[in-house]
């Protein structure tokens, strides 16, 4: 073999250094080949230098034996580089070894790369026994890497997303709204709705209850909010969510205006419900028609409440129904539940679809396109399927189940919305606890539209029991757990919403009288079951931008007072005055953090978070009054926050970074008017989708986690679902009233728990013994970023990447400036609580 170094021919000068001129004869033993090339990461080739190859190692062998310490002879091959003679010679060595691994690339004809030769010199230091210096070389690897990659100040993914999601077209202007628009829409919303209030006004002198709640920051929040006007306390509210350090229901950006004030529905994010009543169908549909996501239970307590059918005639012996639908959503749930009246009472239906808009047609009020008829017509055929079956009998669990799926799909198909369900059944169904395994995607396609979840009781429940479905959830997904210990609670499809949606209290005289003006005709209140719907809306705060606890309070603040205006949003008239009553009552908020990650110092400081949660208690209070309405049962929660995150940049929820810089992908159809335009202005960062190559492409987005975030490889199972217990304990339940008529049912930390291979045991054992703390758990098989193509998320870790990263180049697109001659939204863009088919954002 053959080396050429860089020394000069005639004699050093005398150095100071007692080995100078012991390093310069070692390293002038061999001669390189000039054929010998390496391949720089501009693609440029260089002739190999075993100099620089040596001085690399030889520094990291000095930052290992000094401790770091300043090395003034880093540059001076003479000087061995700052190494003693013994120490260099064995530096030289390995340098040796590494050129004689890249032999195997020369002989071939071939040419290494840059970090080919870096990892040559990491395997050969290793191979030598000096691991401590392999993690030197390894950091310095890193810190150069850091060097060369670009800082993008912003990489577009939130104003992408935010247009391509949430805006609403706006025909005046012929173009979708901006973010800053659509804010300021859902902010005169709010302030129309409220028009009769207005002009009321917080006491400069805060409630004493107020005060012992909000305890040392009380006189803070009097600063903020007294002798505040309810008008002027709005636009504070929403200058902070166009401000992106808090956001509101999402739900209100897709709808807010006209779709909302027709439907209140739409306002909220979660729901959920028993089927334990006839009417629980036509209102399933209705709200997942509505954008709302929905939990619902098929536990044998409840589905044994339904009416059973009766013994079905032949059909040619049945009297005709014929049925005209309404071209409502309304219109839709009521042929839902017609299907089910005629098998009650032995009448065979007949629809007339005549009247239902054709396939593309527009909606006026909601936006976006109509579906037609066919999803409609699908599903009632699929349903009555499966009501002959029970003739003569009381539905099965896995039959109602299956309905609400074929209805869940039938949302989906029509475009109005990716729907989101969760169905709680109970751990003996044997049926449940078989829904999708086997080949049930090819037989049973629609139970893809749900998450499954055993209702699992923390004091009924054996460990077997429960380490049962945990084996099961390891091996296929799903079925999931959901710990759980009253009768009638579930959740909604993410599970950080508990809810309990039957009437448990006594009810006042006002109470039993708004009852009834609501329409209710039943039994007295109190002698018989009232079951409805109850729900719950959602805002979020920021964490990247809780840079303090003064920040964290101030985004507190914003994010409980639109919560609460979101909370006055009960008329729902088509769920009936059960489901009013409960809403009202309870007056649910889920006021969530995402990114909890980007500042864990504020946000896992348990005094922080308790005194957060208590501040948000004391402003909802306070703004609960002005509106003449309940304060919350339940405040404080965690949600996903997957959409949340991209536009505001943080990690989702409460979940790590994936790495310090990461590629965040994004899928898009070609035809979708806000990816094209963005493509025009960057099409580097765009390339054809591998899932879909006919219709999709992918955005690949530049992501850079904070300096003090907290990364994924940096946490172990148990500790993430430790600092999940933490928020549980310190956030979620200082959150909760305990005087409420649910003391104990508290909101969850939604979380995506990965563990590794050798975790599994020690996770089942976390969990149970601190299952007080827990209601749903999704566990996720820990798996590499590079075993597939276009994954959501791939570190950058290779040299390939770093170049990848420095050619993407996001330039600014300015969305004022695009034009639509039409309204081209489509409502299913965005998943309201989604729980259901995993889904390439």
């Amino acid at each position: 073999m053959h080396s050429s170094v860089s020394v000069p021919s005639h004699n050093p000068p005398t150095s100071p250094h007692p080995h100078r001129h012991h390093g310069a004869h070692l390293l002038n033993r061999a001669i390189v080949s000039e054929a010998r090339m390496v391949v720089k990461r501009d693609t440029t080739r260089v002739r190999f230098d075993l100099n620089k190859v040596t001085r690399a190692i030889a520094l990291a062998f000095h930052e290992v034996r000094t401790d770091n310490a300043p090395n003034p002879y880093r540059d001076d091959l003479l000087a061995c580089f700052g190494l003693e003679s013994e120490v260099f010679i064995e530096v030289t060595k390995i340098a040796a070894a590494v050129s004689q691994m890249l032999e195997l690339y020369y002989r071939n004809g071939k040419h290494p790369s840059i970090e080919q030769v870096q990892d040559a010199a990491e395997k050969a230091i290793a191979a030598a026994g000096h691991w401590e210096v392999a993690r030197a070389y390894m950091l310095y690897r890193a810190r150069h890497s850091e060097r060369r990659l670009i800082h993008y100040s912003d990489n577009g993914m939130s104003d992408y997303i935010a247009m391509a999601k949430y805006a609403r077209y706006r025909p005046e202007l012929g173009r979708r709204e901006v973010f800053t628009e659509g804010v300021e829409r859902v902010r005169d919303m709010h302030l129309a709705f409220f028009a009769d209030k207005l002009d009321r006004r917080i006491p400069e002198q805060l409630p004493p209850d107020v005060v012992e709640l909000a305890g040392e920051k009380a006189d803070g929040l009097a600063r903020a909010l007294g002798g505040q006007s309810l008008d002027q306390i709005v636009r504070d509210a929403f200058a902070q969510v166009a401000a992106k350090k808090v956001l509101p229901s999402m739900r209100s950006m897709q709808f807010g205006g006209e779709a909302i004030l027709r439907n209140h529905s739409r306002m909220f994010n979660c729901s959920f419900g028993n089927v334990d009543r006839l009417e629980f169908f036509r209102e399933y549909f209705f709200l997942l028609l509505s954008g709302c996501g929905v939990g619902f239970s098929v536990q044998k307590h409840h589905v044994a409440m339904l009416p059973p059918l009766p013994v079905r005639a032949p059909e040619a012996d049945l009297p005709v129904w014929h049925y005209r639908v309404e071209d409502t959503i309304e219109g839709w749930s009521n042929a839902l539940h017609a299907l089910f009246v005629s098998f009650l009472e032995g009448r065979k239906i007949e629809y007339d679809y005549s009247g239902i808009r054709p396939r593309g047609a527009a909606l006026k009020t909601s936006g976006g396109k109509a579906p037609g008829h066919l999803p409609l017509k699908r599903a009632l055929v699929q349903v009555e399927g499966i009501l002959e079956q029970a003739s003569g009998r009381t539905l099965r669990p896995i039959e109602v189940y299956d309905i609400n799926m074929f209805v869940a799909k039938a949302v989906l198909a029509g475009g109005i919305r990716r729907s989101a369900t969760i169905c709680l059944f109970s751990p003996d169904d044997v049926e449940m606890m078989n829904a999708k395994t086997g080949k049930w995607f090819e037989q049973h396609p629609q139970r893809a539209a749900s998450n499954n979840s055993a209702v699992v009781s923390r004091q009924d429940t054996s460990s077997e029991q429960f380490r049962q479905l945990f084996r099961a959830q390891k091996e296929f997904g799903e079925p999931g757990f959901y710990f759980c210990d009253h009768p009638d609670a579930g959740c909604n499809p993410c599970a950080e919403i508990s809810l309990l949606p039957v009437v448990d209290w006594e009810l006042s005289a006002e109470e039993q009288s708004r009852l009834f003006q609501g329409g209710y005709s039943g039994d007295l209140p109190g002698t018989v079951r009232l079951s409805g719907f109850q729900h719950c809306n959602l805002t979020t705060i920021n964490g990247q931008a809780a840079v303090s606890e003064a920040a964290f309070l101030k985004a507190c603040l914003a994010a409980t007072v639109i919560g609460t205006l979101q909370a006055a949003y009960t008329d729902m008239p088509y769920l009936g005055p059960v489901t009013r009553l409960l809403n009202e009552h309870d007056a649910l908020l889920g006021v969530s953090i995402c990114g909890f990650m980007d500042n864990p110092a504020i946000l896992f400081d348990q005094e922080i978070l308790t005194r957060g949660a208590r501040f948000c208690r004391a402003t909802n209070r306070l703004v609960a009054a002005l509106l003449g309405i309940r304060p919350a049962a339940k405040l404080a929660t965690c949600k996903p926050e997957g959409t949340a995150s991209l536009i505001l940049n943080a990690a989702s929820g409460i979940h790590p970074h994936h790495s310090r810089r990461y590629f965040r992908r994004v899928q898009a159809n070609r035809k979708e008017p806000i990816y094209a335009y963005f493509k025009t202005a960057n099409p580097q960062m765009s390339e054809k989708s591998i899932y879909n190559l006919e219709t999709d492409d992918v955005i690949t987005f530049p992501v850079e986690a904070p300096k003090k975030a907290i990364l994924r490889k940096d946490l172990t199972a148990i500790q993430f679902l430790e600092l999940v217990k933490l928020v549980q304990q310190h956030w979620v339940i200082p959150g909760g009233d305990p005087e409420s008529r649910s003391p104990n049912l508290h909101h969850n930390v939604s979380n995506t728990c990965t563990v590794r291979p050798d975790e599994w045991d020690e996770v089942a054992d976390f969990i149970w013994a601190n299952r007080r703390y827990f209601t749903g758990i999704s566990l996720l098989q820990d798996a590499g970023d590079k075993t597939y193509a276009q994954a959501p998320r791939e570190e950058v870790s290779s040299e390939g990447d770093i170049a990848r990263w420095n050619s993407l180049h996001p330039r600014r697109v300015d969305y004022t400036q695009m034009r639509e001659a039409s309204d081209e939204t489509e409502l299913k863009q965005a998943v309201a609580c989604a729980g259901g088919a995993c889904e390439l954002l």
